[in-house]
């Protein structure tokens, strides 16, 4: 009974991604929304439930354990990318990371439950998004990069609309979409053959050198600097202009994602991703530059700066799936590493500006040293990464992706399938016999009259008479001829009896 359960559901997965082979790729959609959440989590939660110092300990906890996380899989590498491959790791880390989610939400909503069911949440939930991040990466790892774009940046919509979803949904509500996420995001990877994502092998960290280490540097800098300026011009503000701009963030983030995804359609199966992630990085340069000069129009800029500096980090990780496509590195190291240094940057940011803000209020001093030192780090960034240096890590490559493949595969299958259907029909209209029609499906496969022998186990001999039998009773003198009918035998193309 079990196992008949199993056939059917991985039967039903196959013909899904048969008929959408994209379809599991947006399973990052849901960690993307888990991030979301969790960072902006004052905002869907109600006002009368937990408190602002619980959010700000559950934030930093998760992202504490998820970047750990992250760098413990980038450190064992080879000895955890087998049980990513395994068919239960996903089921188990999802589970984990509900488990996780129910703790956290129920920290929040009980402000007078124990501490130890938040630090215990923050531990799984940040344990089991780490995994699904990483599962993300591999797969992404098997995509071109005009591919990998598309599909994550539709992910990047999906997300937001689950956002909005949740933060306009009754608490009850929003509280289980909430702690379900994870749980979603392996049901919708699970749509993804493993066979289509075979693993490969990594190459050793020094044939990334420094051109990789100041990629990291330069996306830690500015998602560090982007935090943190906005973490510390956030205490200046009114409560309902930061909402404002936390909603003009969402919307704008959900613009530049179609934008991108426009941009994918047409790229003509080439992303220069150098290019795009330095504009991407110039822009956030300038929209903190003269963000303390726009105070009444903080929201909007607000909502740029958390805009470009998301969408920067999204463009992070079609790099990294790029680095891998091209290099076949091992995903969990530079998905490791890299997006670590995603999260930490922002954590980063958030603490430091969370701390000299109030320090500022206190004693009446002014922010300008301290965007100084901002500007200075972005500064620093970009000096020490320019294009080429980033050019120098997405080399254009020539071999296909995994839905490339499995079209073609797909394509060759259907081929096979149609001319079984036309070998069934012409044996039945010339009466062949069943040995007849096997070494006529062979032949019209192209192969040769040895091979026929070998793969039937008969004599050479017997081979030659069967085929002068199929020619005297086909009416027909050559292969070319043989081929010739077969294309012309008209057949249902729902008779799948002979496949």
């Amino acid at each position: 009974m079990v196992e008949s359960v199993k056939q059917r559901i991985a039967s039903y997965f196959e013909s899904v991604n048969e008929q959408a082979p994209f379809l599991g790729y947006l399973g990052i959609a849901f960690w993307s929304a888990w991030i979301l959440s969790t960072s902006g989590v004052q905002d869907w939660l109600s006002p009368s439930s937990g408190a602002e110092s619980t959010f700000s300990s559950a934030y930093v906890e998760t992202r504490v354990v998820l970047i750990a996380a992250l760098i413990g899989c980038a450190i064992l590498g080879n000895k955890l990318s087998q049980l990513f491959e395994s068919g239960r790791a996903i089921p188990v880390t999802a589970a984990m990371a509900v488990a996780g989610d129910v703790c956290l939400a129920t920290s929040w909503l009980v402000p007078e439950s124990s501490p130890v069911l938040l630090h215990a949440g923050a531990l799984l939930a940040g344990l089991g998004a780490a995994a699904l991040l990483v599962k993300a990466g591999i797969l992404y790892s098997a995509l071109s990069p005009w591919r990998a774009m598309l599909l994550f940046m539709t992910s990047q919509l999906v997300a937001a609309c689950l956002y909005l979803v949740i933060t306009v949904a009754p608490t009850p509500i929003s509280t289980a979409l909430f702690c379900l996420l994870p749980a979603f995001g392996a049901v919708t990877f699970a749509l993804i053959p493993a066979k289509s994502n075979p693993s490969v092998q990594p190459k050793a960290a020094k044939s990334f050198g420094r051109t990789f280490a100041r990629l990291v540097f330069m996306i830690f800098a500015f998602r560090f600097c982007s935090n943190y300026i906005k973490t510390l011009l956030a205490t200046f503000q009114t409560s309902e202009a930061i909402e404002l701009g936390v909603a003009g963030n969402i919307l704008l983030k959900m613009l530049v994602a179609f934008v991108f995804i426009c941009y994918a359609f047409n790229a003509s199966k080439k992303v220069d991703y150098g290019r795009v992630c330095y504009f991407l990085f110039v822009g956030t340069t300038i929209i903190l530059v003269v963000l303390p000069l726009f105070e009444d129009q903080i929201p909007l800029f607000y909502a740029l700066n958390g805009t470009l500096s998301g969408i920067t980090g999204n463009v992070a990780f079609c790099i990294f799936a790029y680095i891998c496509f091209q290099s076949k590195a091992s995903p969990l190291r530079i998905f490791g590493l890299g997006y670590s240094a995603v999260l930490f940057g922002s954590l980063i940011g958030y603490l430091i500006g969370g701390n000299v803000a109030p320090l500022l209020v206190e004693e009446n001093l002014s922010s300008t040293p301290f965007l100084i030192a901002a500007y200075a780090l972005i500064l620093l960034a970009l000096l020490v990464s320019p294009p080429k240096q980033l050019d120098r890590l997405m080399l254009p490559v020539s071999h296909e992706d995994v839905i490339d493949m499995a079209k073609r595969k797909a394509g060759s299958l259907d081929a096979e399938d149609r001319m079984r259907v036309r070998t069934r029909s012409v044996s039945q209209t010339y009466g062949l016999t069943e040995r007849e029609q096997e070494v006529l499906m062979l032949l019209a496969r192209g192969h040769g009259r040895k091979y026929v022998a070998d793969h039937l186990q008969v004599s050479l001999n017997t081979v030659r008479s069967h085929s002068r039998n199929i020619y005297a009773k086909l009416g027909i003198h050559s292969h070319s001829e043989l081929m010739a009918l077969l294309e012309s035998t008209e057949v249902d193309p729902t008779d799948r009896h002979a496949v």
